[in-house]
């Protein structure tokens, strides 16, 4: 959650910095709160329903989709990649990197290929059902299907975390 919030204040500060260049249009900026998750409505009977639900209907709604999409893979491929360190700041702040079987550090390659699912929790009519597949192989198996792909898997620097830091204090 940490790691979205990061990616979602990085493509906002992209965004703003287009748009006081006037290289982005306000038909555009209202795609874009929009896509970012303005686009939530009640729902008479209660609950909520988002009016958007990412699908692509246009020219601009792709390539906000593609955009953010790339940010996204990108700030995790690169990140979680052993030539950084094998963690987002999410989970360096939980004390948690991504390993290879080996317990070495994780190449760009299969970085790549472990976050490339990611992706597809982001299609629309797809997300439903790699999420679902996902939620299988965390309750049985505690890894996520790009872990499988790329033969890699999430292990706890113990005592490295805020966490553990909370913890040992308290």
């Amino acid at each position: 959650m940490i790691d979205a919030i990061i990616i979602r204040f990085i493509f906002q500060g992209i965004v703003l910095l287009l748009r006081s260049r006037g290289l982005i249009t306000d038909s555009w900026m209202e795609n874009i709160g929009f896509y970012l998750g303005q686009g939530i409505a009640p729902l008479r009977g209660g609950g909520i329903v988002l009016e958007h639900f990412i699908f692509i209907t246009s020219l601009q709604d792709l390539v906000i989709h593609l955009s953010y999409s790339a940010l996204f893979l990108a700030y995790f491929i690169v990140l979680e990649s052993g030539r950084i360190g094998g963690q987002t700041i999410g989970k360096k702040i939980f004390g948690i990197k991504v390993v290879d079987r080996h317990r070495s550090e994780t190449s760009f390659k299969n970085s790549a290929l472990r976050n490339s699912t990611k992706y597809l929790l982001r299609v629309p009519i797809l997300n439903f059902i790699v999420g679902l597949l996902e939620v299988i192989l965390l309750w049985f198996y505690s890894t996520r299907s790009g872990d499988i792909i790329a033969d890699t898997e999430v292990i706890s620097l113990s005592g490295k975390g805020v966490v553990d830091l909370i913890k040992r204090s308290g």
